[in-house]
């Protein structure tokens, strides 16, 4: 079951989740560029400084680590020759170029910062700062894997040279650490972009946390399973297994057990629901049909030649990945709720998103089996249409799929969906709760959208043919996935439809508000020197009414005045007392006498 694939995307995950980190930090700056004047050095100058210090630091790094890994080759008895002295000269030219302009800008930031306190807390340099660890980090851990798997496969001898990548990026993160530690967070802004650093390194330590622990122990009941019956044990992916448990408990320790301990932030609830329950869950139910389509699929769609032993051979590591993702997704469960309890209010909130979520996971299985049954009946009722389905009894392996799906996403979505509708019907709070609209708009939505994107591709599908003067029932082959999404979304979206005016009918009505008589118009006069007529004209548009204008012989002047505050002065006219304002208008502004 796990291939080299498996190994590859974990390096792959990790890139994402730094681009993702990355952009997450980069859109909380822009978003900040709109709050006042910059106390630093501005903001254009800082990006520059930054960005620059981020290239050279990257170059220095790179070539720090070719030198040292060459230094520590050298020391280790080893002759280098061939690419490692191509290695060595890069390492020296990259390194030595590259710390020396990093030195240059990061002396200029340190400066910036001793003229500039507040630049200590710009999001600017804060987001160089966890750009850096991230970046660090990532390679630390990912380095770290491959070495630790070379140490602990006895087909590899992993030499001294090759810890030079993580002792570089280790000196890196430390010095970088140091200086994080030292300015703090000054600002919400560079709390966000420290919470952003610290659990998408948290989301790569559990991610490869998981994948050594599932690995691992689907590698050790194959082995169990093979010895039990055929007397062949060798299991296969140890190493790799143990370097991905070893690094991912070190670095999900040290960012979400002890970076992250305390924080109570939308985000520590975003990873909790969305990657830890959502997630896990998500990934148990995958695990879990897997199971149930190996088991289902040997009396449906037996193959021929093929032994039992074979065909049950992935059962051990699919039950490995149902544990272990079960496991992350209760324990980011148990982890909400007793946060949320020591709130008020919060455990039952808490409760709730875990439950929509499953409902959703359990509705979006019983779509994908629906479609997939519906597809297999028009295959069924129509041999033209079977398409894709091949082989003598084509349709075990789809039916079997169809079947697993079907009940599993029943029993998931039936478990907790009666139990919400019920609720909803008993409490008004629960029926107007935030995450019962989104679930209900975002099915509805996903649904119609769904369906009026599949309904035009099945009369595309159909139009073509006729027109072409090729209509046969084989069109049904082309259109037979397309229908049966029709068809489940049409199911989705009605029901949810029918909730949707449920929960309107059962909305309480809006009290109304008695409506207040109109107050009579006042009569305005204006005591105005000429430079003030245009002011006048403004509030006349504002009010609605003609201003009396009583020419002032001195030059009293005007103050200027924006349609927003024109507005606001024409409520307090109207908000005068008496029947009568009279407006005296001069350069120190505009004073309102009522009569």
């Amino acid at each position: 079951m796990f291939s080299d694939f498996d190994f590859l995307i974990i390096p792959i995950l990790a890139m994402l989740l730094l681009l993702g980190g990355a952009a997450g930090i980069v859109a909380l700056a822009l978003r900040s560029r709109g709050g006042g004047g910059d106390p630093g050095i501005g903001t254009t100058r800082r990006i520059f400084l930054y960005g620059l210090a981020f290239a050279a630091l990257i170059t220095a790094a790179s070539g720090l680590a070719l030198l040292t890994g060459a230094l520590l080759t050298a020391v280790s008895g080893d002759v280098i020759a061939g690419e490692g002295t191509s290695a060595l000269a890069f390492g020296i030219a990259a390194g030595g170029v590259g710390f020396a302009v990093w030195a240059v800008l990061w002396r200029a930031a340190q400066r910036s910062v001793e003229r500039h306190p507040a630049e200590a807390g710009a999001l600017g340099r804060k987001a160089y700062v966890y750009l850096v660890l991230g970046a660090a980090a990532i390679t630390v851990a990912f380095s770290l894997t491959l070495f630790i798997g070379d140490l602990l496969d006895a087909r590899h001898s992993p030499g001294l040279g090759d810890l030079a990548v993580p002792l570089v990026w280790a000196g890196v993160w430390a010095f970088h650490w140091r200086i994080e530690s030292a300015e703090g967070q000054r600002s919400e802004a560079a709390a966000t972009a420290r919470r952003i650093y610290v659990y998408t390194l948290s989301i790569y330590g559990l991610i490869l946390l998981a994948a050594g622990t599932a690995i691992l122990g689907g590698s050790l009941l194959n082995a169990g399973y093979h010895t039990a019956f055929n007397g062949d044990n060798s299991p296969d992916g140890l190493p790799e297994a143990w370097s991905f448990f070893i690094v991912g408990m070190a670095l999900w320790g040290t960012h979400w057990l002890w970076l992250a301990r305390g924080d109570a932030s939308g985000i520590r609830q975003a990873v909790l629901y969305v990657l830890g329950v959502f997630g896990g869950t998500a990934a148990a139910t995958g695990a879990l049909s897997t199971l149930l389509v190996i088991f289902t699929r040997w009396p449906l769609d037996p193959e021929r030649g093929r032994s039992a032993l074979d065909h049950f051979d992935p059962v051990p590591e699919a039950f490995a990945v149902l544990l272990v993702t079960a496991a992350v997704a209760a324990y980011h469960r148990r982890t909400a709720l007793a946060e949320a309890d020591a709130a008020p209010g919060e455990g039952i909130r808490a409760q709730r998103a875990y439950r929509y979520l499953s409902a959703a996971i359990g509705l979006g299985t019983l779509w994908v089996s629906l479609t997939l049954l519906i597809a297999v009946a028009v295959g069924l009722a129509v041999p033209s249409a079977q398409g894709s389905f091949i082989g003598e009894r084509w349709w075990g392996l789809p039916l079997s799929i169809g079947v697993t799906l079907l009940v599993v996403g029943a029993a998931l979505w039936g478990w907790h969906w009666p139990r919400l509708l019920g609720a909803a019907r008993a409490d008004a709070d629960e029926r107007t709760s935030l995450s019962r609209r989104a679930y209900l708009f975002t099915v509805f939505g996903v649904s119609v959208a769904a369906g009026l994107i599949s309904l035009i591709t099945l009369l595309y599908g159909f139009l073509e043919a006729a027109l072409n003067n090729d209509l046969s029932t084989q069109v049904l082959d082309g259109g037979k996935w397309a229908l049966g999404v029709v068809v489940t979304a049409a199911a989705v979206s009605v029901y949810h439809w029918l909730v949707l005016r449920e929960d309107a009918a059962a909305a309480p009505p809006a009290e109304e508000q008695p409506s207040r008589p109109p107050a009579p118009p006042k009569r305005v006069t204006a005591l105005v020197s000429a430079e003030g007529m245009g002011l006048v004209d403004a509030l006349e548009r504002a009010l609605g009414t003609t201003i009396e204008r009583r020419i002032r012989a001195d030059a009293a002047g005007a103050p200027p005045l924006s349609d927003d505050e024109a507005a606001a002065m024409a409520e307090r006219i109207r908000e005068a007392p008496g029947e009568e304002v009279v407006l005296v208008v001069d350069d120190d502004g505009v004073r309102i006498v009522p009569l």
